[in-house]
């Protein structure tokens, strides 16, 4: 990068340049067009993971921390044999139902390393699978990731204290969800069979609502068509209050009234 001629002494010079953005035929702030595959790779069979297409997984910055991260948590040679099982399922047009269960636990703390920017605590058996030596409790790896939770973008929120959207935006109302058509397209299935999570193919619109892909479309189910949940107790009060009582009386004894024979 050049910048112009100083005063001082009338000749341009050459700022120093971090390899990325150097190509004067890139617009500024253009990304490398070349990532590491292992970043691609792991971003692309992510994709399946958290319904989130590429795109969205790449703008959080965060790959390679959490490859990085389920690498450390997992163990090298671990974590290379669920990577291989997880890509395997996917090229057959499988999801994590067909992994043994410590690799479907593993599949699950990235989805939530992911949603959430924290690793969670592993399920005992698979902690006790792996033989994990670092303590098995929830952390984050760095502060940074909170803020890049998938979880915020799932109903078009933001992280508390940190990316507001704007004065006067909670006033708007979100977008509307995309439908199934649409969800397909921008995750690349739009030509592929899914069936993950079901015995056989099926067409996309007999595809339970809870095994769709991308963000929740249940989610459009209107609050008022959920049942509430009733109040601890209030069943068990509920019943007891439609039983009739029977009260025992304990019995008076009769005693001869006083003046008479």
């Amino acid at each position: 990068m050049t910048v112009p001629a100083s005063p001082a002494d009338g000749e341009p010079h050459e700022l120093p340049g971090d390899g990325l953005h150097d190509s004067s035929e890139e617009p500024a702030g253009h990304l490398p067009a070349q990532l590491p595959d292992e970043i691609t790779d792991f971003v692309t069979h992510c994709v399946p993971l958290t319904g989130f297409a590429a795109f969205d997984l790449h703008a959080t910055g965060t790959a390679r921390l959490y490859l990085d991260t389920a690498r450390r948590q997992v163990g090298e040679d671990r974590f290379a044999a669920f990577w291989a099982a997880w890509k395997r399922a996917v090229a057959e047009g499988h999801g994590p139902e067909v992994l043994t269960p410590t690799h479907r636990e593993v599949a699950r703390a990235l989805i939530y390393l992911w949603y959430t920017g924290a690793w969670p605590r592993l399920a005992p058996a698979a902690h006790a699978d792996l033989r994990r030596e670092s303590a098995n409790t929830e952390f984050v790896p760095t502060p940074s990731a909170y803020a890049e939770g998938l979880v915020w973008r799932t109903f078009h929120g933001h992280p508390a204290g940190a990316k507001p959207p704007g004065f006067g935006t909670w006033a708007v109302a979100p977008p509307e969800l995309p439908d199934t058509a649409r969800l397909r397209a921008d995750l690349g299935l739009a030509d592929v069979p899914y069936r993950t999570g079901l015995a056989a193919e099926v067409p996309p619109e007999d595809i339970p609502a809870h095994l769709l892909p991308g963000q929740r479309v249940s989610r459009d189910v209107p609050p008022s068509a959920v049942p509430t949940a009733a109040a601890p107790g209030a069943a068990a009060a509920s019943a007891a209050a439609a039983t009739p009582k029977v009260i025992d009386t304990p019995e008076v004894p009769v005693t001869p009234e006083e003046g008479t024979s």
